[in-house]
Order: C-alpha cells, then structure tokens, then sequence
C-alpha cells in the first residue's frame, strides 16, 4: 500500500527546499567550519530553526529538506514519544530521516515499534556535485560533478546494522532518489587533505528523480532476479559492486525473503522464497 506522505511530488520536494532556503535566510545560518575532537562532522548549538538543538548537532540542510516534504507542519516534527524524539510524527505514524549510520536507530526501533508503525526515510545521489572549503580560511572551489552514483540498493549498505529488526510489521522503508550539491571540508590527512579524514559540512539536494516506497522488507525482492542467482549476477543486474551485492544478498536472506538454492563451483546460488511461503512466515 503506497503511503501518501512519501508519493513522489515534484512541486512538493521543491516547496520544501524552498521554505528551508527561507529558515535558513531568516535564523542567518552559517555552517560552522570547526570540529570537535573526535568527530566525524561540525557541530552546530542551533538548529536552522533558530533553536536550540536537541541532539547537538545540526540537522543537514537534506535532512531537513526531507523532514519538510514530509510534513511542512512545525507541530508534526521532533515530537517527543517517551523519552525519544520522531523526526515526524504524522497519521499515527512516526516517519525517521535516517541520512546515514542506521546504527544509531536502534534505540528509537525498541522504543516505537512494538507500539506504532515506523517508515524509515534514507536518500540516495543518483548525481551528486561536490565542493571544497578550506577550514582556515574559509575559500570555497567551484562545484564540480563526482563519477560515483548512488542507487536503491544503497540502502543495503546500512540495513545490515538493524538486521535483527527488518521482520517487524511495524517497519517500512522509503528512499528517496535525489541530485545533490555537496560541501566537504579539507580535513583529511592526505596530501590534498581530501581523504583519510575528510569532513562533510553539508549536503543540499537539488532534484528530486523518484520515491522508491517499501511496505516491509519483503517488498525489496522486487530488487532482485526472479530466476535463481549469485552475489556476481545481482552485481550485474543491478549495476551495483560486487561488495553491496554481498551486502544486500546478505540483508534479504537473514530477513528470509531469498535462500540459499545451490551451488555453482565457488559460489552460493540464492533464489526468492515463493510469495505464498513469504506470506506465511510474515504472519507469523
């Protein structure tokens, strides 16, 4: 069943963007170019709302892009359930804009799921433009576009740290496909401070391709081969590297939703588990 809130909506996505840009211009936001010992991102003592953060950090100008096109309504977001916040809370459903590190949902999965429904929101660059800021003094490279895409299966990448929750019926996924200007921080300690270490400041997404929705994990075998396959042959399929196919065979067969059918020399042969049996085992 498709979730209106998370329909894909052009006009939507760009009224979102919009009213961030005006938070944004309205609160004076700049992104602080400092790090914290130890940390992997700036951190900001206010949110783009002009309040004080509850976390922290900063929300990116993406997450809360994403927060908006879900519900522009203040009285939706950060809505406090027990003694956790939703990122929005709307129709009796809590909707969590996950940009990265899953890990860290774990809490908030215990929390709400054995009580009310959890759709979490990951974006996706099909194309993404990146710039560079020097921390010392500020100057900033002209945007330029980066080799790598990003698609669907990305979202593997982090389901394999709350595999132990993919079976709720509680739990639903959406990822929303996105262009994306990027702003990095020469940081790192290679050479051109562009690796080991480098900082991302910001991403601000910039077009909206398409919403894949997911009503619960056994909704991804539309994701892989209908005939029987290897890690190698997803990889093809689906144009991904060999390294997220693992990752997603990995995924969708500790959910139950493919077995292991076989072998073919070295590798495992995996299939889907016919609908009738998914169906069975979901219910359970």
């Amino acid at each position: 069943m498709a979730d209106y809130n998370l329909a894909f909506d052009k006009e939507r996505f760009f009224s979102a963007l919009s009213l961030v840009e005006l938070i944004e211009k309205e609160t004076n936001f700049s992104q602080n170019l400092s790090i914290p010992k130890g940390s992997k991102r700036p951190s900001n003592s206010k949110t783009r709302e002009g309040e004080s953060n509850i976390g922290g950090l900063g929300e990116s100008t993406l997450h809360l892009v994403l927060k908006n096109y879900i519900s522009a309504n203040r009285c939706d977001q950060e809505i406090k359930y027990g003694k956790k916040y939703i990122d929005v809370f709307l129709d009796g459903k809590a909707y969590e804009v996950q940009t990265r590190n899953f890990s860290s949902l774990k809490s908030k999965l215990a929390c709400f799921l054995p009580e009310i429904p959890v759709t979490i929101v990951y974006p996706v660059m099909r194309e993404k433009y990146i710039c560079w800021t020097d921390p010392e003094t500020g100057e900033m490279t002209d945007y330029r576009k980066s080799p790598k895409k990003e698609s669907v299966y990305n979202i593997f990448s982090e389901l394999i740290y709350i595999k132990d929750y993919l079976r709720d019926k509680n739990l639903s996924f959406c990822v929303f496909v996105l262009a994306s200007k990027e702003q990095k921080l020469l940081s790192g300690r290679s050479y051109d401070r562009k690796k080991y270490g480098a900082v991302r400041l910001n991403r601000i997404p910039t077009e909206l391709f398409e919403t894949e929705y997911f009503e619960n994990i056994n909704d991804f075998e539309r994701l892989v081969p209908d005939r029987d396959f290897t890690v190698k042959e997803l990889s093809e399929f689906a144009s991904i590297s060999p390294s997220l196919s693992q990752k997603t065979v990995y995924c969708l067969k500790n959910a139950g939703v493919i077995i292991e059918a076989g072998q073919k020399g070295r590798e495992k042969i995996y299939s889907k588990i016919k609908k009738e049996n998914i169906k069975k085992e979901f219910m359970k």
